[in-house]
């Protein structure tokens, strides 16, 4: 199996309801995204899946929601706007650009980074 993988910055604001304390007001996080595409061959050019798609894929979809209030989606009224749920937001937005484009990949998995210590992903 291959894996190729990107990485960009976030700023994802939200709050999260039904919290108390800091998090139940509007306040934002720095957050490292990676996206990582699976593959069991490489294609005819040696390439498991094109970097530069990848890169450009994250980027669009990364700066519809920088600095949005991600409360305010549709995809988030009835979700909590937790790491968790924004990661599978996240893989659900970047596969459908992504084969939109003509990637092939057999799993895709999206990382958040909170801290240098801490993440939660999605894979499928």
């Amino acid at each position: 199996m291959f894996a190729t993988g990107v990485k960009a910055e976030l700023t994802a604001r939200h709050f999260l309801p039904n919290e108390s304390g800091p998090e139940s007001s509007p306040h934002s996080h720095p957050y490292e995204v990676e996206w990582i595409c699976t593959t069991t061959d490489l294609d005819s050019s040696g390439y498991a899946v094109d970097i530069s798609m990848m890169e450009g894929v994250l980027a669009e979809v990364l700066g519809a929601i920088d600095n949005v209030l991600l409360n305010d989606l549709p995809y988030f009224s009835t979700r909590q706007p937790s790491l968790e749920n924004l990661a599978t937001y996240l893989h659900q937005r970047l596969g459908e650009s992504a084969r939109a484009a003509g990637a092939a990949f057999a799993t895709m998995e999206i990382r958040i980074w909170e801290s240098p210590t801490a993440w939660a992903s999605y894979r499928e």
